[in-house]
């Protein structure tokens, strides 16, 4: 833990210290050797707290992001009195759960009813090689003028072709009937036009449980931007580059996770961008 109480007052760890857990009312110890994290441990060494997990200088450089009194808040419920130590907590009450390993389909499920305004920040370095974004650009899904337009294609290998619904107007009766394919770069000039940072991708042996999650989800693959996985108008799922530093500046200042995860933030430096494909 990043922080513990001493005097009734949430502290760091320092030297010999001494303090609660805010979470059990248990004795704390103060760890802070030359070669590891400053961080405060139960005395007993148990945690009393089974989301919590051991945290890396990935979770504490994320923390650092945001004002002390936002890192590490004590949540209960009040009809049955579950307690739990969110990450970070906003003055407005969203919660960000900055996550390093992976978790079960059933506890993700509960966090996110437990919280409910919340969003997840992953860390993807752990499987990153396997997890592929492609080059190939989609338009923003919510530009009018590619309403017309069905891209095809599945994996990373997605949005390279295209079909219209006005030449194919069979299609949407019968799935299965045959449509005139055309090449993405026909349309290369607007697709550049309506582009905010949507790419197709393809991850090897995915971790099920950020698929199925109904709270955004912003891997952290390294580098100045997240990575949300999201459904592109209903046709495959593709990721979405979001600003690092846009990121946090709304979450300091949005109410809600959704506003978070709706957001569109144009992408100006290709160069920029293409270096963190």
């Amino acid at each position: 833990m990043q922080y513990s109480l001493v005097a009734g007052s949430k502290s760091a760890p320092f030297p010999m210290g001494k303090g609660i857990c805010e979470i059990c009312h248990s004795d704390t110890v103060a760890k802070c050797g030359e070669k590891i994290m400053w961080h405060w441990a139960h005395k007993s060494k148990q945690s009393c707290d089974p989301w919590w997990e051991n945290e890396t200088e990935w979770h504490r450089k994320w923390k650092a992001e945001f004002p002390e009194q936002y890192r590490e808040v004590t949540f209960e419920c009040a009809d049955t009195g579950e307690r739990h130590r969110a990450d970070i907590v906003t003055d407005k009450g969203m919660v960000v759960e900055i996550q390093n390993s992976p978790i079960s389909l059933e506890e993700l499920r509960s966090r996110e009813a437990f919280y409910e305004n919340l969003v997840w920040v992953v860390n993807g370095e752990k499987f990153k090689s396997r997890f592929e974004i492609s080059e190939t650009l989609l338009p923003s899904p919510q530009a009018a003028e590619f309403d017309d337009v069905v891209f095809a294609g599945v994996g990373k290998v997605a949005g390279t072709l295209f079909w219209r619904r006005s030449e194919n107007p069979d299609a949407a009766l019968n799935p299965r009937s045959l449509v005139l394919i055309h090449s993405s770069r026909t349309i290369e000039q607007k697709i550049e036009e309506h582009y905010c940072g949507h790419h197709p991708f393809e991850w090897k042996n995915a971790h099920i449980a950020w698929l199925e999650a109904s709270c955004p989800v912003l891997f952290d693959f390294g580098g100045e931007f997240l990575w949300r996985v999201e459904d592109y108008r209903d046709q495959f799922r593709c990721v979405r580059a979001i600003s690092k530093r846009k990121f946090v500046h709304d979450v300091k200042t949005e109410v809600h996770a959704t506003d978070i995860a709706t957001k569109f933030y144009p992408i100006n430096d290709d160069n920029k961008l293409q270096g963190a494909l």
